[in-house]
């Protein structure tokens, strides 16, 4: 359709190796012929320049040739279109936006393939593509706005985003899926689960070694992270396995585990931001609670367990930290650090960890179990770096490398 109501309205895409002045002197064209800048866009990739602008030329002006010239003096070429649809110039798209990122090995074409092809099976548009990574391609981000008049309830935005993460896993890459709001550029709150997640390993396995239930307590932790009994139950029944353990022998521990690689680098790269980070898990104070201290973290919340005479008595005290205990401590860690739900990070690798993700801006499964990875945001499956999520919150290596 020809535009009636703005026939001199044209299109101009100049693109070239990278210089200064480009935009300024689009401008001073503009400026000096009473034409109109509707809108403009640029990016460089790699040194190589591409800008679009909407103009409105006045009749018998000689903007177009003086911007032909000034685009060839500068070694750019000059595509020039008609605009043919007015009243998509100052439209808002109705439909909610989504931000994609893709982590893994992408180079080859084959996962962004295979990813953008579905999106664009469900009539996902596009608008703007983004590279994370400075050298080889190893991550991505996508903007994409779904199809006019779409409302995406959370049942049916947990549907896609489990379509696309479970196609993800199969092309070997990490998968994120959020709205693309302003809320997905305004994280504050960071809630991390500790075992499997913040460090290696489960501590209260390695407690059962001390006493030679090693076995019997790591089945019954697998079975409660995948989700198959009730983790109360299950924890109260491990804790019992360990009465009469020295405590000093298992404040020996501490200093054994590991943290999760890049661990270290992702807090203080959250602390440098203003974040508010703390840990949330269903271990023990005692361990937790160093953790907090060496890497000043802002809160902690575990289970504490019973000492009487120097050993443990082999129950909890207090309060279970479970799954609807970890909910309601990001909840209140989001009132008490003055901010929205939308505005917090929950990480977690097991079924105790469902209902934080599930409450949280947020919700990343990393290297979890599949119950967790059913309901997360995001599931990192292919990577061990914990500051690899870094990514989710619109930063790239350029922007990382500032902090």
């Amino acid at each position: 359709m020809t535009n009636t109501e703005h026939p001199d309205r044209l299109v101009l895409h100049i693109a070239g190796a990278d210089r200064t002045g480009v935009t300024a002197r689009l401008s001073e064209i503009i400026a000096q012929e009473d034409a109109a800048l509707i809108n403009i866009g640029q990016s460089v990739l790699n040194g190589y320049l591409m800008l679009s602008a909407i103009v409105d030329l006045p009749k018998n002006s000689y903007a177009l040739r003086k911007i032909l010239f000034a685009v060839a003096d500068m070694g750019l070429r000059l595509e020039v279109t008609p605009f043919r649809n007015a009243a998509e110039a100052n439209m808002v798209p109705e439909a909610p936006a989504l931000a994609v990122t893709l982590l893994g090995p992408l180079s080859n074409g084959r996962a962004t393939a295979e990813i953008t092809r579905f999106m664009a099976g469900r009539h996902m548009n596009i608008r703007e593509i983004r590279s994370l990574s400075d050298n080889s391609l190893n991550g991505l981000e996508l903007i994409a706005d779904l199809p006019p008049g779409t409302d995406l309830r959370p049942g049916e935005l947990a549907e896609l985003r489990g379509e696309l993460l479970r196609l993800g896993m199969q092309l070997g890459v990490d998968l994120a899926v959020q709205k693309d709001d302003i809320f997905r550029r305004t994280k504050r709150l960071v809630c991390m689960d500790v075992d499997s997640t913040f460090v290696k390993g489960e501590f209260i396995d390695e407690l059962a070694e001390l006493v030679g239930v090693k076995e019997q307590v790591a089945a019954i932790t697998a079975r409660a992270m995948r989700g198959e009994i009730d983790f109360k139950g299950a924890l109260t029944e491990r804790v019992k396995l360990l009465e009469g353990l020295p405590f000093e022998r298992a404040q020996s521990l501490i200093d054994k585990f590991e943290l999760t690689p890049g661990a270290e680098l992702w807090v203080k790269k959250l602390q440098s931001l203003g974040f508010k980070i703390g840990l949330v898990s269903g271990g023990f104070t005692f361990f937790v609670d160093v953790l907090k201290q060496r890497f000043g973290l802002d809160f902690a919340f575990a289970n504490e367990l019973e000492v009487e005479g120097g050993k443990l008595t082999g129950r909890v005290k207090g309060v279970i930290v479970d799954s609807e205990r970890k909910a309601q401590v990001l909840k209140d860690m989001a009132q008490v650090y003055s901010c929205r739900l939308e505005q917090s990070v929950a990480i977690g690798d097991g079924a105790n960890d469902i209902q934080m993700l599930q409450s949280a801006g947020l919700g990343i499964a990393f290297r979890a179990k599949p119950k967790l990875q059913e309901v997360a945001s995001f599931s990192l499956n292919h990577h061990e770096r914990l500051d690899t999520l870094l990514y989710l919150m619109g930063w790239n290596e350029r922007d990382l490398r500032t902090v």
